[in-house]
């Protein structure tokens, strides 16, 4: 079979431009789980604003200042991946809190005035006020407790429907649950060097400027991280801890490729500590997690008994039944949470060695907690809700399915595509899923730390979120070098490049270019009917493609 050689027009000249893509720090981006807003038209002078505003950001770095009332508005009801916390005087609270009181984002109000008794009526008014406030410590220090009490408790979860038996037609809910099964299969195979390490760094560096106290943790962390030291940094709930947290709840793909370096030490550290309970004379562990959560929240918990469940991220729960029952019970003004006890049982004998959960607690600020840290990807099954006295009660059992359902879908795609590694298997499933900008931004950065061998499969998929979001021309480019590199490797993977073939087909038909289509689907279906045994399935799409392009030509 003869290679074809490339149109000049899409050959890369420049492949430095394109290894050099990197995630570009947004200022008016918050990787935050809160951002505080002080609404007031009166605030004071420029000086004591940014002195406030400096203090505040001790307690959490996004610190937003609105004077205006519609702008204000239009701020709060533009961000639905944020927890929204709101400063406001007792003079505008009526003002604005009737236009957004209803807003889901929003968590928790602080009114700040002098003159505390003329606006109390309103915390019978909106159960999300915590308190008037009349000096700022006091102020501040109700917003750190609140702060630390939610990035505490603020979870995620994804579920699965067992009842989906193709991973092709996933529900949305199911597909983010097979995303997080998938992902520790890829970090681990991802490259951790100093490198990578810098590279986070930096993108700290970049977003915390001017937040001296973080500043300065960054800096301790570049000076003294050893990767034995992954699980002490992660208990201390510093950038380490939020940015991780955040990135994982919302699925940010740039931000996870950059903590790359610590999430994989991270996991080894976890699977170091796991080796120790799976050795100890245990035989169930049982674990307790108490949170508030509201009644949206809740319902979706309560809808979803019986399926599989996954925490978007790592799940920290204790030992202790009594100190998780403080944490559902602490008591709040705000009337519209339910008090949850998660119960966790644990067999330890039946459970996969994959499935990761470690005992934390003599790495952590806080030992008596005994914490027992689960890592991304763990499963359980909800077995039952029931409801003692104001407490619900969550009975869940660490499952294996997990592990299946992975391992059944990297079998599935490796049949359609073989000798795919595990981040290429990732990637598309980004595609798969309709996140295509996701998919593009994964595959540009895989492309920078990519070994030979993957350089062509990495391109093609590249193409390939190009060619979802019809930007065809795009597209043919990646087809291109990545078909060039196939035909160019030593031995030239000719089976290989019939994938290629078959999606220029495919955009040169879209492009109303039939003869050159017809050509690329013939010279594709030389090759699979050279490769594969009758009847296999890539044969079958190609003879289609080419029986679509002769009836859109007439010909049939």
């Amino acid at each position: 079979i003869m290679a074809h050689a490339i149109p000049k027009k899409y050959k890369k000249t420049d492949d430095l431009s394109l290894n050099q893509l990197s995630i570009q720090p947004n200022d008016d981006e918050n990787k935050e789980s809160i951002t505080l807003i002080w609404f007031d038209p009166n605030i004071g002078s420029h000086e004591d604003t940014e002195k406030t505003k400096e203090q505040l950001r001790f307690i959490n770095d996004l610190v937003i200042f609105k004077t205006d009332l519609e702008d204000c508005v239009t701020f709060i009801q533009s961000i639905d991946k944020e927890k929204i916390f709101l400063i406001t005087s007792g003079k505008k609270a009526s003002q604005i809190l009737s236009r957004i009181i209803s807003c889901p984002q929003i968590d928790s109000i602080f009114i700040f005035c002098m003159k505390k008794e003329r606006y109390e009526y309103l915390l019978s008014e909106y159960s999300k006020i915590l308190d008037i406030y009349v000096e700022l410590n006091n102020l501040c220090q109700s917003i750190r407790e609140q702060v630390n009490l939610v990035n505490k408790q603020i979870q995620t979860f994804s579920f699965f429907d067992q009842h989906e038996k193709s991973t092709k037609d996933l529900s949305k809910e199911s597909a983010t649950f097979l995303w997080f099964q998938l992902f520790n299969y890829v970090i681990a195979r991802l490259p951790r060097n100093e490198q990578a390490k810098q590279q986070m760094i930096q993108i700290c560096k970049d977003y915390y400027r001017g937040n001296k106290k973080e500043i300065e943790l960054i800096k301790e962390f570049e000076q003294t991280y050893r990767s034995k030291d992954a699980i002490r940094w992660y208990s201390k709930q510093s950038f380490v801890y939020k940015l991780i947290n955040k990135a994982l709840r919302i699925e940010d793909v740039d931000l996870l490729y950059t903590f790359r370096f610590f999430i994989g030490d991270l996991s080894q550290n976890l699977q170091q500590e796991h080796e120790k309970i799976l050795s100890s004379k245990e035989k169930i562990l049982n674990v307790y997690r108490g949170i508030k959560l509201d009644k949206k929240e809740f319902d979706k918990l309560k809808e979803n008994q019986t399926k599989l469940i996954s925490t978007n991220g790592y799940l920290s729960t204790s030992r202790r039944k009594s100190l998780a029952l403080s944490f559902a019970m602490k008591p709040t003004k705000r009337l519209d949470l339910i008090p949850i006890l998660f119960h966790i049982q644990c067999d330890i004998e039946q459970s996969h060695k994959n499935i990761i959960f470690a005992d934390i607690s003599q790495f952590s600020d806080y030992p008596d907690e005994e914490e027992v840290l689960f890592d991304i990807g763990a499963c359980f099954l909800i077995e039952s809700i029931d409801e003692q006295e104001s407490l619900q009660i969550i009975k869940m059992n660490l499952s294996n399915e997990g592990q299946k359902i992975t391992k059944g879908y990297l079998e599935l795609t490796r049949q359609e595509t073989e000798e795919l590694s595990v981040p290429i298997v990732f990637g598309r499933l980004l595609c798969n899923l309709g996140d295509y900008g996701k998919s593009q931004k994964y595959f540009e950065q895989l492309l920078k730390d990519s070994e030979d061998e993957d350089r062509a499969w990495i391109e093609f998929n590249i193409g390939r979120a190009h060619d979802f979001k019809g930007e065809w021309n795009e597209a043919r480019k990646y087809f291109y070098h990545a078909y060039d590199q196939m035909i160019n490797s030593k031995p030239p993977r000719i089976k290989d490049s019939a994938h290629v073939l078959n999606y220029l087909g495919n955009i040169l038909c879209y492009q109303g270019k039939y003869d050159e289509a017809l050509d690329y689907h013939q010279r594709a279906l030389e090759i699979r009917e050279k490769f594969h045994p009758s009847g296999h399935i890539d044969t079958a799409t190609s003879l289609s493609n080419i029986g679509n392009i002769l009836c859109k030509q007439g010909r049939v």
